[in-house]
């Protein structure tokens, strides 16, 4: 089964990144229901028209959680309880649509520099997902976004210890927001990183350029996959179909996974 992904940005754009993943043998990750927009509108009539035009979709179909603000391990109760609410309803979407996986972000807020937020984080964070994984059978992916370092996934991975809570780690928001090198993330949490969001940028702003556009060594990122010996699913996360095309293609003939070195134009 292929280990990459094609990520339709909206709904609008749905149906040529659907036709794109038929055609390549590819999987879907639908995003467009983290957008609060479409969770506080016409959410059931998109989620069937999703439906139905996956019907004979063969491919492995993930979603991108909400996001926007939702912070679970607030001290404040009532912000809490509007996270829940949201991401229960992503949960909900994605069982309707019979999705593997969903990607939530950790909404860790660095700046805070307090001991006793990370402990809560960290706390707040296990007790959450262990109990949304008793209600769904889906695996839940954590994603980096501000995090400045893997341990603190690690811990929170430790504290659950459920085959399904793993990683998502997006290589834009490591390059930006974490000053610990990408083979760190990689040793620290090894397997557990089950699927990477890939884009690139310039180590300041955080524009999903396709690879090759942008300051990471994808050479490097390729060598430590193969290094660290985990085989995650890549998901080109960086919007319209023709720069999804265009990543997939500088990967195959780089050959940088998951193509292999054999795909590379220059052998």
């Amino acid at each position: 089964m292929s280990k990459i992904f094609l990520q339709p940005p909206d709904h609008r754009s749905f149906d040529e990144f659907l036709t794109c993943a038929k055609q390549g043998g590819h999987n879907l990750e639908i995003a467009c229901f983290a957008d609060p927009n479409v969770l506080d509108g016409n959410w059931h009539e998109v989620l069937e028209d999703h439906r139905r035009k996956l019907r004979h979709f063969e491919g492995t179909i993930s979603l991108h959680g909400p996001f926007l603000g939702l912070y679970i391990h607030s001290r404040d109760s009532k912000i809490r309880a509007v996270a829940r609410d949201r991401i229960l309803q992503g949960m909900e979407i994605a069982k309707g649509l019979g999705g593997k996986y969903v990607v939530f972000h950790g909404n860790f807020i660095p700046l805070i520099g307090q001991e006793s937020y990370e402990r809560n984080w960290i706390a707040q964070n296990a007790g959450f997902w262990s109990e949304i994984l008793e209600k769904y059978d889906v695996t839940v992916l954590l994603e980096n976004l501000w995090e400045p370092t893997p341990e603190l996934f690690r811990e929170v991975l430790e504290k659950v210890n459920s085959p399904r809570l793993k990683i998502c780690l997006d290589t834009g928001h490591a390059s930006i927001f974490s000053k610990v090198p990408f083979e760190d993330w990689l040793s620290v949490l090894g397997d557990n990183i089950a699927y990477m969001h890939v884009n690139d940028n310039d180590g300041e702003v955080d524009d999903e350029l396709a690879p090759g556009e942008g300051n990471i060594n994808w050479r490097e990122f390729s060598d430590l996959i193969e290094k660290h010996r985990i085989a995650p699913n890549i998901v080109f996360e960086v919007g319209t179909l023709e720069k999804t095309i265009q990543s997939i293609e500088y990967f195959r003939r780089q050959g940088i996974y998951p193509f292999n070195a054999s795909d590379r134009e220059d052998t």
